[in-house]
């Protein structure tokens, strides 16, 4: 039986509670617009680990504000100068992203906080484009921005990302900075061509600065790299090797134990004990040998 338009009317006192989502169509952004524009971008965020800031270093831990602080001051701002918080920043990140690893992600972190509020657009390179630079990598396009689309920092990607930046790309695209690893132009890893269009954005003074994160593994203090390879030594190796074919071969290797090579290492040198001078043998006048 239908319902009369009496039992589904409500009061304005009802729907008081409602307002937020019940003012037009931009209603529900403005609300989350009403929100801190820090906590907008990084609110919620897991803190990191212990041993992944021991890892990798400062930039795990490095807040909005530092982020944003570090930013104005490479473009010369005075101290305590914040950026425009009524507009909306389109930020530039590229690379291959195959695999991607925590130096991309906390690079596209700082790009993301470089100011209250950005547009993270992240450029891939093709597989032929890294082949063709000599770049190539086992994950297949689609796979690295089909991973990137699902990252929180990330806005945008472009799949047809240019090895080399170039101004027309950067206007069509309505670019207004591109965010760079520190220490990039010095990198023998990075190609030339890439560095090229670095120096570009750089030029046109829209080059902003990422800190860049240690992604090596320093060695525990308490662990003896000697003493695993000695145990393993000692053991000595397989006696035989299984073949693919089933054959059972009989593998004799010759293995110096580590222990050996520690204990030489560990020993001081000894010179060798001096030889005792050659004598020419004593003979008389006449070469017969008897003593004169």
């Amino acid at each position: 039986m239908p319902r009369s338009p009496d039992a589904l009317s409500f009061s304005t006192e009802d729907l008081a509670d409602y307002d937020v989502l019940s003012d037009g169509l931009r209603s529900l952004e403005s609300s989350i617009a009403d929100l801190d524009p820090i906590a907008k971008d990084a609110g919620g965020e897991p803190a990191p680990l212990p041993t992944a800031r021991e890892k990798f270093g400062d930039t795990v831990g490095l807040t909005a504000e530092d982020i944003q602080a570090y930013v104005q001051r490479s473009l010369g701002a005075p101290p305590g100068t914040r950026a425009n918080e009524k507009k909306t920043w389109r930020v530039y990140v590229d690379g291959i992203f195959g695999p991607l690893t925590p130096r991309d992600v906390l690079q596209l972190r700082q790009a993301k906080l470089s100011f209250p509020f950005v547009h993270l657009v992240v450029g891939v390179f093709p597989d032929e484009v890294c082949e063709e630079h000599d770049a190539p990598t086992a994950i297949p396009h689609a796979d690295r921005c089909e991973v990137l689309r699902h990252l929180r920092w990330v806005d945008e990607v472009v799949p047809d990302a240019p090895w080399t930046l170039y101004e027309r790309f950067l206007r069509v695209r309505h670019i207004d900075y591109v965010a760079i690893d520190e220490g990039t132009s010095i990198d023998p890893d990075v190609d030339r061509d890439r560095l090229k269009g670095y120096d570009l954005v750089k030029s046109l003074r829209k080059a902003i600065p990422t800190r860049k994160t240690n992604t090596s593994t320093p060695m525990p203090r308490n662990v003896d790299p000697f003493k695993r390879d000695a145990d393993k030594a000692e053991a000595g190796p397989p006696s035989a090797d299984r073949t693919a074919g089933g054959v059972v071969q009989e593998v004799l290797v010759h293995v110096t134990p580590m222990r050996a090579v520690q204990d030489a290492l560990e020993t001081p040198f000894e010179e060798p004990k001096e030889l005792t001078p050659f004598e020419e043998p004593k003979v008389d006048e006449f070469g017969t040998g008897h003593g004169v």
